[in-house]
């Protein structure tokens, strides 16, 4: 690891904030030059105590956040969905993301009162095959009252089931991240990127990074492995396996046209591959009929244009709604006469 994280962890903060380096300076109250923050950001220059709490007051965070001490984010749970590996500088980056935006959120929280507790509703024991997956998939969606049909917008679900849901660009091909901060605050990223994702596969990372944060893998399994079942609980976590069963008219089927996974894809959001591949996975199809769709159709077609959209947009506004309490209860405090104030 870099010895010195002090300028990646300043930059991305930076980028959080959405500032400019003329900006940083500008809430810095012209304490610090851009030439200074460029140089900090560069790693040639590091900044006095004095600079350092200026730049935290600049960008509203504490000062552990700048010596790595503020927030622990779990690295080793860094798992990507595409499952590609991170370089180091982009792990080193990432985690100062996590911090800088998990400790403003949980700050935000606690300013607005709310409970930031999170209980696992899943049990802690191993889950290594197709049985277990599509258990724990219809178990979490009776816990969470979903019922067996489509979930309209599954982030905004995990909001309110106490996950902290960062929408944000992230390295490469890389579609989300899932880790834990503190080992008690679960974390989600997903990246929205149009040229590399669409509102079904972006449905299906988030279901996905959800089984890493909830599932218990036996310590020996390969991490090919577990990205297999994770992929198979977002499925199944989406389209309940029976509910699939039903709209398929039955257990086994000899063809899928286009058309109806096109309908269902509408209707529940999944993709198309997703759907052929829990066809697989229960066995429905064949291997070979499985393979044809899939040399054929979805690896010509890998992002499904002209396949159906699902037309319910995914959003997240926790945050956002915190922010606007906090804001209005400064206003409402801030309007009140002089002598209710004292």
């Amino acid at each position: 690891m870099v010895k010195d994280n002090f300028p990646i962890r300043l930059k991305e903060a930076r980028l959080m904030m959405g500032f400019s380096m003329d900006k940083l300076v500008e809430h810095a109250g012209g304490a610090i030059t851009k030439q200074s923050i460029s140089r900090y950001e560069r790693g040639i220059m590091h900044p006095k105590h004095k600079a350092q709490a200026s730049l935290a007051k600049a960008l509203n965070i504490s000062m552990d956040y700048f010596n790595g001490t503020s927030l622990k984010i779990d690295l080793p749970m860094l798992r990507t969905t595409s499952g590609n590996q991170l370089t180091e500088e982009e792990l080193i980056a990432l985690e100062a993301k996590l911090s800088f935006w998990a400790e403003q959120y949980l700050d935000k929280e606690k300013k607005a009162g709310i409970s930031t507790y999170f209980t696992n509703p899943i049990p802690k024991t191993p889950v290594s095959e197709l049985e277990d997956i599509t258990r724990m998939a219809n178990f979490l969606r009776q816990e969470w009252h979903c019922g067996d049909g489509p979930l309209p917008c599954i982030l905004r679900l995990l909001e309110r089931k106490g996950i902290k849901v960062l929408i944000a660009e992230l390295p490469g091909d890389v579609w989300g991240v899932s880790t834990w901060a503190d080992k008690v605050h679960p974390l989600i990223v997903i990246d929205p990127c149009p040229g590399k994702t669409t509102t079904d596969r972006l449905r299906f990372t988030a279901a996905h990074e959800l089984a890493h944060l909830l599932l218990t893998f036996p310590k020996d399994m390969e991490p090919k492995q577990i990205e297999k079942l994770c992929n198979m609980f977002a499925g199944f976590f989406l389209f309940p396996k029976d509910t699939f069963i039903d709209e398929m008219g039955g257990p086994k089927r000899a063809q899928l046209t286009l058309e109806e996974l096109i309908d269902l894809k509408e209707v529940y959001g999944v993709s198309v591959s997703a759907q052929v591949h829990e066809a697989k996975d229960l066995q429905m199809i064949s291997d070979e009929y499985y393979n044809w769709w899939y040399n054929e159709r979805i690896k010509k077609n890998s992002m499904e244009t002209g396949w159906g959209d699902y037309k319910i947009p995914e959003t997240i506004g926790r945050e956002r709604r915190i922010d606007s309490r906090i804001g209005n209860e400064r206003k409402e405090i801030s309007s009140l006469p002089l002598n209710r104030q004292q």
